[in-house]
């Protein structure tokens, strides 16, 4: 791994006992001293909000994020981290974010982690035309391991011709979720589809938060800059709050690969099986 830039963590459930990720405090702090060796310097913390965690308020995330900040500065971990939510569409979003009520992340009121039910994919086109119109810019989370993607991958590059951005989970590009997960995912990043590389750690043993093997892969698939852009500096904009370039970057060319034809062929093979 040849960097010069630090790893920044736009998707991690890190914050202690808000969701399925760290339950306690010193899970969290493990959490953070895995991240920190990896090289990574600040994540977005991303509870789960809306759905089946319709409690996790914007406020509740907000205190979460400060009093976590404070042990890690406390202990000496040289850690940012900044609230922001894992959110489920879910309708009448677009109010809930204004109000404060769903966070961005950073806490920006800009760009806002977007979730679908794990074995479906819902229409997005209307929720981006509103997100535009309200000054928001959707990010899809861990797309490769939607089941209805995987089912009709082709719904992808019109949404992100439409201004959504795509996060892959690293573990995606390293095997962490099976061979075909990590076939797709190489290809949306060797395609140029995909914007950030995020951990979505949920523990320090069973997903933790580990950006550098995938670092690596993105520099073997697309080059040392690209994987500078997917887990350094587009991170780090949206951390800050900062616009980040959409649509698709240049990509190398993996269109005579089988898994290329399979994905975006006009009569792909195997659509609607995994």
């Amino acid at each position: 791994m040849n960097r010069s830039e630090p790893f920044i963590d736009i998707h991690c459930h890190l914050l202690p006992g808000l969701d399925d990720g760290a339950s306690d405090l010193d899970k969290a702090l493990a959490m953070a001293e895995i991240a920190l060796a990896d090289g990574i310097e600040a994540i977005v913390a991303t509870p789960h909000q809306l759905g089946n965690h319709a409690l996790n308020s914007g406020e509740t995330i907000r205190e979460a994020a400060v009093r976590f900040q404070g042990e890690l500065d406390r202990r000496g971990l040289p850690l940012r981290v900044l609230p922001g939510a894992d959110v489920r569409i879910e309708p009448g979003l677009v109010e809930k974010i204004r109000s404060g009520e769903v966070l961005t992340l950073g806490d920006h009121r800009r760009h806002v982690l977007l979730e679908l039910p794990h074995e479906v994919y819902l229409p997005l086109e209307r929720l981006l035309d509103e997100f535009a119109r309200a000054g928001l810019v959707g990010i899809l989370s861990h797309p490769e391991r939607n089941r209805g993607i995987l089912g009709k991958p082709k719904v992808l590059r019109p949404l992100v011709e439409r201004g959504l951005l795509l996060q892959v989970t690293a573990g995606s590009l390293t095997g962490g979720f099976g061979s075909q997960i990590e076939k797709f995912t190489e290809t949306l990043v060797a395609q140029g589809l995909v914007h950030f590389i995020s951990t979505d750690a949920h523990g320090a043993k069973s997903r933790p938060p580990i950006i550098g093997r995938a670092f690596d892969r993105v520099v073997k698939l697309a080059g040392e800059e690209t994987a500078i852009d997917l887990c350094c500096r587009n991170p780090g904009k949206v951390a800050n709050g900062a616009a980040v370039s959409g649509g698709r970057r240049g990509s190398k060319n993996f269109a005579q690969t089988s898994w290329f034809r399979w994905t975006f062929s006009s009569e792909p093979a195997g659509v609607g099986t995994i």
